[in-house]
C-alpha cells in the first residue's frame, strides 16, 4: 500500500508498465512527467526520497523551463525561484557591475528567454508535487539491485521491506545517477577527463539588503563567487587549487567526495564576497572536476539519461539542465515506440543525439573552468572591458545568451537517422515565434508533433494528432522558402523540411522523423 510519501510497494506493481525507470532525482522524475504527458505510464524506482538539503545545481535555464512549460508543471518553479532576465556579476571590491548580459533579448523566440535561481533539492520537491498529481506516473520505494533484460522487456530487481521483487516493463530507463547500478550491471563504465582542480561549492544564509545577486571577486586568483536564490540565502562556488593541464583517466563515476572543509576556515571567502556579516553555512561539498560519458546511451531496451549517461563538470552550470533535456528528448521517443513506431531508429536517433549534446556541453564547461578557474587576476580587468564591448552588440548578446540558455544546441544527420535531407534548419531548435493570431507556436503544438508552412497554407492533411501552423515567413536564420513544409518534434527541433510534399510523403516523413504512425490510407 502507498506509504506517507505516496510511493508504493513494489508488489503494488502486479503487471508489466510500458516504462520502467530506476532514479527518483530530477531527471527520473522529469522523464516520468514527459512519458505522462505523451499518455505513456511508467514506474520510478528510488530507495531515497530524503532531499538533500544542499543546493547542488543551482538554477534552471530557460531552454528547460520551456520543457516544463509544454508539460503545464512550470508555474510552481517560476514561483518557487528568483527569475533573472540579466546576468550582471557584481564586482564585491566596488559594487559594480562587471558586465551584464541581457536575456530579453530572447523574447522574440521564447515566452522563457531567462534563468530560475533555485535549489536543486527545492526543483526536486516541486517535481515529486507533480509527479504526486499525475495518474500515469506512479513510485516505488525500494532498491534496485540488478536488471535482466531479453527480446520482450526489461526486469528491474528491487529489494524493499526485506523481500525481493521483480517489476516488469517494455524499456528500462536507467536515471539512477553518477554510480548507477544500471549501468554496473551492464558492466559499463563512465570514461572521460579529469580536471585537477577541485571546485567548493557551500550554501550561506546571512541578511543581504542592498546586495546585488551575483557577486564575484576578480582579485583572488581562481575562481570566487555567490548566487542568490532568495532573500537570505546564497551559493557560493570556489576554486581550491589552481587549474592544471587536464589527465584522462576511466573512472566508474567521479571522483570520490573530499571531505569538507571546517566552517570556521570558509569565513574569510564569505567576508571577502560579502563584507563582514554574521552568516551561517548550511551544506558544503568539494569535488574534483569530471566530464565523463559512456559511449553509448541504449543497450536494448535499457536506455540511459542524466548522470548515469553522462558527467559534466558544474563548472558550466548546466549539468542538471541537460539530464533533464535527456528526458524530454527520451520522453517523446519512448512515446513513439510504445506506440508501435520502429524501435531502433527512434531510440538510436536518441542515443545520437543525446551523445553529441553531452560531448558539446562538456567541451563548454572545460572552456568555462578554464576561463573561471586559470585567468591570471591581472588580467580580468581586460576580459571584462571587452565583455562589456561585445555586449553593446545585439547580434554577439543574442549568440551569448542563447548559447548560455542552451537553446544553440544542434542536432545533425550524422548522429541519427530520424533527422532527414541537408537542409540547414534540420536539427535545429525551431523558435516558439508569435503567430498572428497572438498566440505562442508552443500554445498550439503543446509539446506535440507540428506540421509548420511558410508563407502559404498546408494543402494536404495530417494526422488528428498532429498540429498544422501557418507562418507568413520564415523565423531568423532557418533559411526557410515560401512552400516550406517542416515537421517540428515535440521537444521543437526540425526533423525534416519539405517542399510542397504529397500526403503519402508527408505522412512518410512524420513516421520516419517523429513516430507518427502512418494510416493505411495514406
Amino acid at each position: 500500500m502507498a506509504d506517507k510519501a505516496g510511493t508504493l510497494s513494489p508488489g503494488d506493481v502486479a503487471e508489466q508498465v510500458p516504462v520502467v525507470i530506476v532514479g527518483g532525482g530530477p531527471v527520473g522524475l522529469s522523464l516520468a512527467l514527459g512519458l505522462a504527458h505523451h499518455g505513456v505510464r511508467s514506474v520510478v524506482i528510488e530507495h531515497d526520497f530524503v532531499t538533500e538539503r544542499g543546493s547542488r545545481a543551482f538554477g534552471i535555464w530557460g531552454r528547460t523551463l520551456e520543457i516544463f512549460e509544454d508539460w503545464g508543471v512550470v508555474r510552481p518553479f517560476l514561483d518557487g525561484g528568483d527569475q533573472r532576465m540579466a546576468v550582471a556579476p557584481v564586482d564585491c571590491r566596488t559594487e559594480r557591475p562587471a558586465f551584464a548580459v541581457d536575456f530579453s533579448l530572447l523574447a522574440d523566440e521564447s515566452s522563457m528567454p531567462g534563468i530560475v535561481l533555485l535549489p536543486q533539492a527545492t526543483t526536486e520537491l516541486t517535481l515529486r508535487d507533480a509527479i504526486a498529481r499525475e495518474p500515469l506516473a506512479a513510485v516505488v520505494a525500494g532498491d534496485c539491485v540488478g536488471v535482466d533484460h531479453d527480446a520482450d522487456g526489461v526486469t528491474a530487481i528491487v529489494e524493499a521491506d526485506g523481500a525481493t521483487w521483480r517489476l516488469r516493463g517494455q524499456y528500462l530507463v536507467g536515471a539512477d545517477g553518477s554510480r548507477s547500478v544500471v549501468r554496473e550491471s551492464l558492466g559499463m563504465r563512465h570514461v572521460g577527463t579529469i580536471l585537477t582542480v577541485n571546485l567548493l561549492v557551500f550554501d550561506v544564509e546571512l541578511e543581504d539588503s542592498g546586495l546585488q545577486p551575483i557577486r564575484i571577486d576578480p582579485a583572488r586568483h581562481g575562481l570566487l563567487a555567490a548566487l542568490r536564490f532568495a532573500p537570505g540565502h546564497w551559493r557560493v562556488l570556489m576554486s581550491i587549487d589552481a587549474g592544471k593541464a587536464p589527465k584522462q583517466q576511466a573512472l566508474d563515476g567521479p571522483p570520490p567526495r573530499k571531505p569538507d572543509v571546517p566552517v570556521a576556515d570558509l569565513a574569510p571567502y564569505v567576508h571577502r564576497l560579502f563584507g563582514q556579516r554574521a552568516h551561517r553555512v548550511t551544506w558544503q561539498s568539494q569535488t574534483t572536476l569530471y566530464q565523463q560519458r559512456i559511449p553509448h546511451f541504449r543497450v536494448g531496451r535499457i536506455v540511459f539519461a542524466g548522470d548515469s549517461a553522462h558527467l559534466i563538470s558544474p563548472a558550466g552550470g548546466q549539468g542538471m539542465n541537460q539530464g533533464i533535456q535527456d528526458a524530454e528528448n527520451l520522453a517523446w521517443t519512448l512515446a513513439a515506440v510504445v506506440n508501435g513506431a520502429d524501435a531502433d531508429r527512434m531510440l538510436d536517433g536518441y542515443d545520437g543525439e543525446r551523445r553529441h549534446a553531452a560531448e558539446v556541453v562538456s567541451r563548454r564547461a572545460f572552456v568555462n573552468s578554464q576561463l573561471e578557474f586559470r585567468t591570471p587576476p591581472a588580467l580580468r580587468p581586460l576580459g571584462f572591458a571587452g565583455m562589456r564591448v561585445l555586449t553593446r552588440m545585439r547580434p554577439v548578446v543574442r549568440r551569448i545568451v542563447r548559447r548560455l540558455s542552451m537553446r544553440d544546441l544542434r542536432y545533425r544527420g550524422r548522429h541519427s537517422a530520424r533527422l532527414l535531407g541537408g537542409h540547414r534548419a534540420v536539427g535545429r531548435r525551431f523558435p516558439d515565434v508569435v503567430l498572428a493570431s497572438g498566440q505562442r507556436l508552443s500554445e498550439r503544438l503543446l509539446g506535440g508533433v507540428g506540421v509548420v508552412s511558410i508563407g502559404t497554407t498546408l494543402h494536404v492533411g495530417v494526422p488528428d494528432a498532429v498540429a498544422a501552423v501557418t507562418l507568413e515567413r520564415s523565423p531568423e536564420g532557418l533559411g526557410l522558402r515560401r512552400g516550406s513544409v517542416v515537421i517540428v518534434r515535440p521537444d521543437r527541433h526540425v526533423g525534416a523540411v519539405l517542399r510542397r510534399p504529397t500526403e503519402r510523403e508527408l505522412a512518410q516523413a512524420l513516421s520516419d522523423a517523429c513516430g507518427v504512425r502512418v494510416s493505411s490510407s495514406a
